[in-house]
């Protein structure tokens, strides 16, 4: 029994196989590939783009170039308005075709897949194969870019660094292409290289700044593309200041007169920086201190200070100042140098000076004047130096003045002595005469003096004529003895001259009739040329 049902199954299975077999041996498999393809692969919004379908026959051609050839190819999409031109298309064992067509993709058409059926015959037996494409929908790239400093002052030479975070926000990778920050880092890009940076992720780059000698204003931006889009884009961050910490106590320091008591200073002290300063200590050039006790002051703040300097030599007076900024910085500054000498009391000095012309203005511009000191003090004075003022125009057309030098003595004592000096002074004018002179502890003293520059003397005008008149008819007597000899001369030389002008007057007039010759000749042979080459042509043609 159960061998029988054994051989009743093996029957059956027989019977399949015998039915089957036809299907199995003559069912011809597909020979042809068929893709699609779409432009652009992505979009941000409704477009329009290309969608291109790709038959390849992958039938092998036999030896004498026949085989089974595609044919009745047909596009058929379950879209409107979407054609793709077939009609009378072949294609031949081993090669391939594509077939394009336009399209609009609207927003709902973005992101879903486009079936697309390809009909088509292989040798007799009619074929179909199903394709798609999809657009993406792409979101607009999205970039963030920050920027944070160490810190947002500093004095020159100190360094801020500086951190720049580029945020890729979008949903599509980015690539980063510069990063300038103009008053930081100049025109170049801070990227050392490219960078992708991919959807939600960021990027950070850093630059040290060293601060020069002026405030400086960050203003960074980054450029990318888009790797989708392959568009590119910018992202800025708000301006950043960067300040220079400036410390600065601008003194203004007023000399007084000097008395018996000795020179009175007046210092005027503001703080015209950035920085609030503490401890604020003025001293001497001898380091007496000029502030009993130390002070503050506030931004804008000043103060006013009072210093009074005896000295029994010449001193050069300087002022230090020194403090602590807020930051905890040294401040440190010094005042120019003033001088400071021994009192004198002025009832024990005097001197009288005065200029008086010796000799007139000569033909040459120059004068002769005699100098007057007169010490009438009780002290010698020294270093006495006797000027001229002159006028002059500066390289801005100002007019300036400046002291010639003229005399100078190391002593004048007591008494009264005198000079005579030879000066130019180019012309008559006003002259003004300075004397510069010291005491006994150097303190300066300037004396002036006016004299006029002129011929000494009144003119006679009736002398003057009468002697004009005279010189005149003498002259007129020795002249009409001797004239008609220059008359006779003079004559001659005229002819000569005119016989020459005549003969050069002749050879330009012929040289110029040869020139004019010369010229119509070339002329006459250029036209005759012309004439030539133009029936070449004409001959040619």
């Amino acid at each position: 029994m159960k061998l029988e049902m054994r051989c009743l199954k093996l029957q059956r299975l027989l019977t399949a196989v015998l039915f089957l077999m036809p299907l199995i041996i003559f069912s011809p498999a597909y020979a042809a590939e068929v893709s699609a393809s779409v432009l652009p692969a992505t979009m941000i919004s409704a477009g329009d783009g290309t969608i291109t379908i790709t038959l390849k026959n992958t039938n092998e051609p036999a030896e004498d170039g026949s085989g089974t050839e595609i044919t009745d190819i047909s596009i058929l999409s379950s879209m409107p308005d979407i054609y793709f031109d077939t009609e009378g298309s072949s294609i031949a064992p081993g090669e391939s075709k594509s077939f394009s067509a336009s399209c609009y993709f609207s927003e709902e058409m973005l992101n879903t897949s486009l079936s697309f059926t390809v009909n088509y015959t292989e040798g007799t037996r009619a074929r179909s194969k199903d394709v798609s494409v999809k657009v993406l929908a792409a979101k607009a790239s999205s970039v963030t870019l920050t920027r944070s400093a160490s810190s947002k002052q500093a004095s020159p030479g100190e360094e801020i660094t500086l951190t720049y975070r580029i945020s890729n926000t979008g949903d599509a990778p980015i690539t980063l292409t510069s990063l300038v920050d103009r008053e930081i880092g100049g025109k170049d890009s801070m990227l050392k290289e490219k960078q992708t940076i991919e959807a939600g992720a960021s990027s950070e780059v850093q630059y040290v700044y060293k601060m020069g000698k002026s405030t400086v204003t960050s203003e960074p931006t980054v450029t990318y593309k888009d790797t989708l889009t392959n568009e590119e884009g910018t992202a800025s961050a708000a301006a950043l200041t960067l300040g220079m910490v400036n410390s600065r106590i601008s003194v203004e320091v007023i000399q007084g007169e000097a008395t018996a008591a000795g020179v009175t200073f007046t210092l005027n002290l503001t703080n015209n920086g950035n920085q609030k300063i503490n401890d604020i200590k003025i001293t001497d050039d001898l380091g007496n201190r000029v502030n009993p006790e130390a002070f503050a002051l506030a931004i804008g703040e000043n103060r006013q200070l009072t210093y009074n300097v005896v000295t029994e030599e010449e001193r050069y007076v300087t002022f230090s100042i020194t403090g602590v900024t807020t930051s905890g910085d040294k401040y440190e500054d010094k005042t120019k140098s003033y001088v400071v000498r021994k009192y004198i009391d002025p009832d024990l000095l005097g001197i009288q000076f005065t200029a008086a012309v010796t000799e007139t203005l000569n033909s040459a511009g120059s004068i002769g004047v005699r100098f007057d000191i007169n010490n009438t003090g009780s002290m010698t004075m020294t270093d006495l130096v006797i000027s001229m003022e002159d006028a002059y125009t500066d390289e801005n057309g100002a007019e300036q003045t400046k002291l010639t030098e003229i005399y100078r003595t190391d002593t004048v004592p007591a008494g009264n002595f005198e000079t005579t000096k030879t000066v130019y002074v180019g012309e008559p004018r006003d002259l003004t005469f300075v004397v510069q002179l010291n005491d006994p502890a150097g303190n300066p003293y300037t004396y002036t003096a006016h004299i006029k520059a002129e011929v000494l003397g009144v003119r006679n005008v009736q002398e003057t004529d009468d002697a004009q008149q005279s010189a005149i008819s003498t002259l007129g007597a020795a002249v009409g003895n001797s004239i008609s000899r220059a008359l006779t001369i003079a004559l001659i030389v005229l002819a000569v001259l005119t016989v020459i002008s005549v003969i050069a007057m002749a050879v330009l007039t012929a040289l110029e009739r040869k020139q004019r010759r010369e010229a119509a000749r070339r002329r006459a042979a250029r036209e005759r040329q012309a004439r030539r080459e133009q029936r070449n042509r004409d001959s040619l043609s």
